[in-house]
């Protein structure tokens, strides 16, 4: 292909791209806004003071909060703990909040009862993830993972 042609071909792509990428918004897609705003936080990992006040040893904890703007239904709220690895990342622990009856909006629901005992002061890397499930509407319906912003250092071996 000479300059000349390489030239031309370049400019009608690009008029092409241009032209496509500025098609008025009466033409383009519309975004379907979500049913629900329903959110989970969950928090960074900690060696649990409660635990090693209450049961005398000290453990990994993760905790995590939902709250939805709809009343709901039959809510699992689920937190994994994970260790980091050297070639892959293993899976300490899931605790699982249940709750079947009516949730009211608004109504601030906790996961802190997800743990697991340090079996020596070995410093481990943690994080963790949080999902839920409840029926809304009628409807079956799933959150996206969140994990933790950070992964923790912790001198904790499990």
């Amino acid at each position: 292909m000479s300059i000349s042609n390489y030239k031309i071909a370049s400019i009608t792509l690009a008029i092409t791209l241009i032209s496509t990428t500025s098609v008025p918004t009466t033409f383009a897609s519309t975004v379907t806004p979500p049913l629900t705003k329903c959110f989970i936080r969950v928090d960074n990992p900690h060696l649990s003071d409660s635990i090693k006040r209450q049961k005398g040893f000290e453990a990994v904890k993760v905790n995590a909060t939902s709250k939805c703007n709809k009343q709901i239904r039959n809510l699992s709220l689920t937190v994994v703990i994970y260790k980091k690895g050297f070639l892959r990342n293993h899976e300490v622990v899931i605790g699982t909040l249940k709750i079947s009856e009516l949730i009211p909006a608004f109504q601030k629901i906790e996961n802190k009862s997800t743990w697991e005992r340090c079996k020596s002061r070995k410093q481990s890397q943690y994080f963790g993830v949080a999902y839920a499930e409840a029926i809304i509407n009628g409807k079956r319906m799933q959150t996206l993972l969140v994990r933790t912003d950070k992964v923790i250092a912790l001198p904790c071996g499990t």
